[in-house]
């Protein structure tokens, strides 16, 4: 007679034979690691992201100071501001131009189109015009990749968002589902070989 394999044990006389879990233990432990280390790469992604939009701010304010010591008190000046614009609690950076008002008080405008020809080379602007100019160039790169880095983040975030209204509770759903049919799985065998081993036993 050959051996009965070491995996393989009877319930009941009727009871089919009970095989290895189809899971590999090993394999899924592997797999959920990997998982873990996609989860931890997309936090990092999302840190990467703020820390060179942070970065990108720090430089238009250097870029601001730079602007403020190399021309004068006047109109026409130009410089870096942040406000707030489409969000409360959300402040963007932009170009300005200073205006003197009657009153002697300055009030900024925000400045559409070219940079560079913005620069003020009259008079007293004159002597820096060069480094204002060479800065307003620096200042119209950092807000463009400012702009990349911002729309990127947002359209991740929008991506997961979605992911997470969309697909959750599918997700849920074939979960609920999954642990039904496993309890009416059993059921059925636990009917079907229980009527076989009364019938045996009889």
């Amino acid at each position: 007679m050959s051996p009965i394999h070491k995996h393989i044990t009877f319930s009941s006389p009727g009871a089919p034979l009970k095989m290895p879990s189809s899971s590999n233990e090993e394999r899924i432990e592997e797999h959920r690691a990997c998982l873990a280390g996609i989860a931890e790469e997309g936090r990092a992604l999302f840190a990467e992201i703020g820390n060179l939009l942070s970065e990108v701010d720090e430089h238009l304010l250097t870029s601001d100071d730079v602007l403020y010591y190399a021309q004068p008190p006047m109109d026409g000046k130009l410089g870096v501001r942040f406000w707030r614009r489409h969000r409360a609690d959300r402040i963007e950076p932009v170009v300005v131009v200073w205006h003197k008002n009657q009153k002697g008080r300055f009030w900024p405008e925000e400045v559409y189109g070219y940079l560079s020809q913005r620069v003020c080379r009259r008079g007293a602007f004159e002597v820096n015009a060069e480094v204002t100019a060479e800065t307003v160039v620096i200042v119209d790169k950092l807000l463009a990749m400012r702009k990349s880095l911002t729309l990127l983040l947002y359209r991740t975030r929008q991506s997961v968002n979605s992911l997470k209204t969309h697909h959750k509770p599918v997700l849920d759903y074939q979960k609920k589902r999954l642990a039904e049919l496993q309890v009416t799985s059993r059921k059925n065998l636990d009917s079907l070989y229980g009527e076989s081993d009364e019938q045996e036993m009889a």
